[in-house]
């Protein structure tokens, strides 16, 4: 029998905070891995809620959580940073303190890194959206693909770079909560980073998987669920397109923290914003100028990337949102001046003239539906209230679809057939029955 040391040590850590009502069930997704070398780092940025006792106390049940906890905030990034400063060689992945793993996913990570002879993996991932979020029941989603495939890196950077859509791309290689990568390579990164730091952007996602995906020739990608994604109110990417006062407090917060932290001087060295095609742009610029960085992707068409700023503006998610300071004139100021970097201020205003704002509701997210690439999930139907059950469930339907293929299908349609006859076939009356038995007994 195979022991401990026969395996890579696998690490997720979980940098958090004030997410104790999720953390709980976020941490049992973890502690119901069978991998045989596998720990859970928790970096606890200054909670104010309960989350240090709910982590002390799942410890005294599972001794592969460790806990860190902090005396003054850090922030996002360097609570990021810190947590993976403390994993030990092996491979890693990051969770938000509201996603989870699936059943023996650290396990099929494993066997997948090794079957490709790849370093650095990523997946689709369902998501549970919590209730009374976008409807009263909440709903879980799970893709109708299935597969495993090497990507070539620079064919990924090279999409990135004209769709400038990190966010909605499946094939994206980032750690955080969809994707793993050998601590080599995140080493990699450090080393060739002027600080001896892995994230260089405020948000530590979509930075990892671009910057990653430049320090390989290829990468491994599963459409099997290997975790999933959480979304509730207090979610950061949430918070900028909602109005209460305690999304716009987190999101001004969050601004404020990171307003030293400029974007990219072909970006103006404007202020983060959290537009995803701005977010892509500063990722891919910054990845490149790491010394000895090895990714390639065409020149950024600036003209190309504010009409996809203009599109998410027009999106109708931002109508009506003031989390932000000014709402979309803050972007909007954002843009102006990279447009003026970039001599594009006629195509800036042009834009601004001709843009329509989109009528969007996200409560459409109702019911049990599918669309091409996922099937919804209504959470009331499944009965499913926290992530822990919704990490199980996922898995069960994902297995479920992947079994209906057609020739499933028709096997299913000739053993319901054949259960048929054979439960209806006639038999002997009892009355025959029992003269042929006595005529037996009287043989014997």
């Amino acid at each position: 029998m195979n022991s401990k040391l026969d395996f890579p040590l696998f690490t997720v850590i979980i940098p958090q905070k004030d997410r104790a009502e999720y953390l709980i069930y976020t941490l049992r997704t973890c502690m119901a891995q069978n991998y045989p070398n596998f720990e859970i780092i928790v970096s606890d940025d200054c909670s104010e809620d309960n989350s240090v006792e709910v982590v002390r106390k799942l410890m005294k049940e599972d001794s592969r959580i460790k806990l860190f906890t902090h005396d003054h905030n850090l922030g996002m990034r360097d609570n990021f940073e810190f947590a993976l400063n403390q994993v030990r060689s092996g491979y890693v992945i990051a969770l938000g303190g509201d996603d989870g793993l699936t059943p023996g996913s650290i396990q099929k990570m494993h066997d997948i890194l090794t079957s490709t002879n790849t370093e650095l993996l990523t997946w689709s991932t369902p998501k549970f959206i919590f209730p009374g979020l976008y409807s009263d029941s909440g709903i879980l989603t799970t893709t109708r693909k299935t597969g495993i495939k090497v990507i070539k890196s620079n064919d990924f950077l090279k999409k990135m770079s004209i769709n400038l859509n990190y966010n909605s791309d499946d094939e994206c290689p980032m750690f955080y909560i969809k994707g793993v990568v050998s601590t080599k390579l995140v080493h990699n990164v450090k080393r060739r980073s002027f600080e001896n730091r892995f994230y260089s952007c405020p948000t530590p996602d979509g930075f990892s998987g671009i910057v990653l995906a430049g320090e390989v020739e290829n990468y491994s990608f599963t459409t099997e669920p290997l975790s999933i994604v959480g979304s509730n109110h207090s979610s950061q990417g949430v918070s900028y397109f909602r109005d209460d006062k305690k999304s716009i407090k987190e999101s001004n917060k969050f601004f404020k923290q990171n307003e030293n932290i400029t974007m990219h001087k072909e970006l103006a060295s404007q202020q983060y914003s959290p537009l995803i095609a701005l977010m892509t742009a500063d990722y891919l610029l910054t990845s490149r100028d790491l010394p000895g960085w090895k990714g390639k992707f065409p020149p950024i068409n600036y003209k190309n990337l504010l009409k996809k700023s203009f599109e998410e503006l027009a999106s109708g998610k931002w109508s009506n949102n003031v989390n932000l300071e000014n709402g979309i004139n803050r972007e909007l100021a954002v843009l102006k001046e990279i447009a003026i970097k970039h001599n594009l201020s006629n195509y800036y205003n042009y834009l601004l003239k001709t843009t329509m704002i989109k009528k969007y509701s996200i409560t459409e997210l109702e019911g049990s539906g599918f669309t091409r690439n996922s099937y919804y999930f209504d959470n009331s139907t499944l009965e499913i209230t926290n992530i822990y059950e919704a990490a199980f469930a996922s898995k069960l339907l994902h297995n479920l679809i992947k079994s209906m293929s057609i020739k499933n299908l028709f096997n299913i349609i000739f053993k319901t057939i054949k259960y048929f006859i054979k439960f209806r076939a006639k038999g002997k009356t009892m009355f025959s029955f029992i003269i042929i038995n006595k005529q037996v007994n009287k043989k014997i």
